[in-house]
C-alpha cells in the first residue's frame, strides 16, 4: 500500500513551516509544498490546484498571521487571503476531515467565521532555539494519527484504466457503427454543438435499421470513444442529448472512407419500362 500524499498550503512567508511540517512526515506521507509539483508553465493557477485536490488524500494549511486587518476599528492578525481560498477549495474536493489547519500557539489570529467549527492544531513558535521542525512535532503527530483512522482515498487517479485494445475495436467495427458514425459527419463541419438526437435518427432514416441497432451502435460507439455524448440546450434552456465524432472517430472514418462511400452510395432506380400506347381508335 502507499503512503497518503498529502499537499502542504501556505503563504510566502511560512514556508519554512511548511517545510518543517514536511520534514516530519518524510516517512509517513508521499508531501507536496504548494512550491514544488503543484503550478505547470502557461497554466490557469486554479486549474492546477482543483487538478491537484483529485490526486492528494490529506492536505494542511498554514495559518499564521501574515497580515493585519481592521475590523470594526480594531486591528486583527488575519491569514492571507489565497490560503484561506485553497482551503475552501480542498475541503470541497475531499473533506473537512482530511484538512488540517497548523498555527502558531498563543497568537489572536482572526478566522474566517465559515471556519470556526474546525479545530487547528498548533506549534510554539517561540523556541528558544529556533527549531522548528522540533516544534511541529507535536502537531505532525496529531495529523499522522488522523492519517491512520481515515486512510486513503479512492481517487480516480489510483484506479488503474484497463488498455484498450485498438485492434479488437477495430475489428468488431459492423456496417451499423460506421453508419451511425458517418452520419456524423456532416455535423463535425457544420455544427458547433454536434448533432441533436432526433437530427441524427432522421439522417438514418434511409437505412433499414431498427431503433434497438441503432441505440446499441451509439452506446457501443461512445464506449469505444468514437463518438462523444453531450449536454446541449436551445435558445428557450430546453436541454437535449446530441453527439459528435471524437478525433478517435474521425481517424476510424478516413480509414473507411471507401466503405463509407459504398454504404451511402445512393441506390439505383429501376427503369421504367416503355409501355408502347395504343393507337387512338379510328385512326
Amino acid at each position: 500500500m502507499r503512503k497518503p500524499r498529502v499537499f502542504i498550503g501556505s503563504s510566502v512567508e511560512s514556508l519554512p513551516i511548511s517545510d518543517a511540517i514536511a520534514e516530519n512526515l518524510e516517512f509517513d506521507a508521499e508531501v507536496t509544498i504548494w512550491r514544488n509539483g503543484t503550478f505547470k508553465l502557461s497554466s490557469n493557477a486554479l486549474d492546477d490546484l482543483i487538478e491537484k485536490t483529485k490526486a492528494i488524500d490529506f492536505a494542511i494549511f498554514i495559518f499564521s498571521p501574515d497580515d493585519l486587518a481592521v475590523m470594526r476599528a480594531r486591528e486583527k492578525y488575519v491569514v492571507r487571503d489565497n490560503v484561506v481560498f485553497e482551503l475552501g477549495l480542498f475541503i470541497g474536493a475531499i473533506g473537512k476531515s482530511r484538512c488540517f489547519i497548523v498555527k502558531p500557539r498563543n497568537v489572536e489570529l482572526h478566522f474566517p467565521s465559515d471556519l470556526l467549527g474546525i479545530t487547528p492544531t498548533d506549534f510554539d513558535a517561540n523556541r528558544s532555539d529556533n527549531d522548528l521542525a522540533s516544534s511541529l512535532n507535536y502537531a505532525a503527530t496529531n495529523i499522522k494519527r488522523s492519517f491512520n483512522q481515515q486512510g486513503l482515498m479512492s481517487n480516480a487517479a489510483d484506479t488503474e484504466k484497463p488498455r484498450i485494445d485498438v485492434n479488437a475495436q477495430l475489428a468488431d467495427l459492423l456496417d451499423i457503427d460506421i453508419i451511425v458514425m458517418s452520419a456524423l459527419l456532416e455535423s463535425t463541419n457544420t455544427d458547433v454543438d454536434g448533432c441533436s438526437s432526433w437530427d441524427l435518427y432522421n439522417r438514418l432514416n434511409q437505412f433499414d435499421l431498427s431503433s434497438a441497432q441503432i441505440n446499441l451502435a451509439i452506446i457501443k460507439l461512445v464506449r469505444a470513444g468514437m463518438i462523444e455524448k453531450l449536454n446541449s440546450s436551445d435558445f428557450n434552456g430546453n436541454e437535449y442529448f446530441s453527439f459528435s465524432l471524437t478525433e478517435y472517430g474521425i481517424d476510424v472514418c478516413l480509414t473507411n472512407q471507401q466503405k463509407i462511400e459504398t454504404l451511402y452510395k445512393p441506390k439505383q432506380r429501376q427503369a421504367d419500362w416503355f409501355i408502347p400506347q395504343q393507337p387512338p381508335i379510328g385512326s
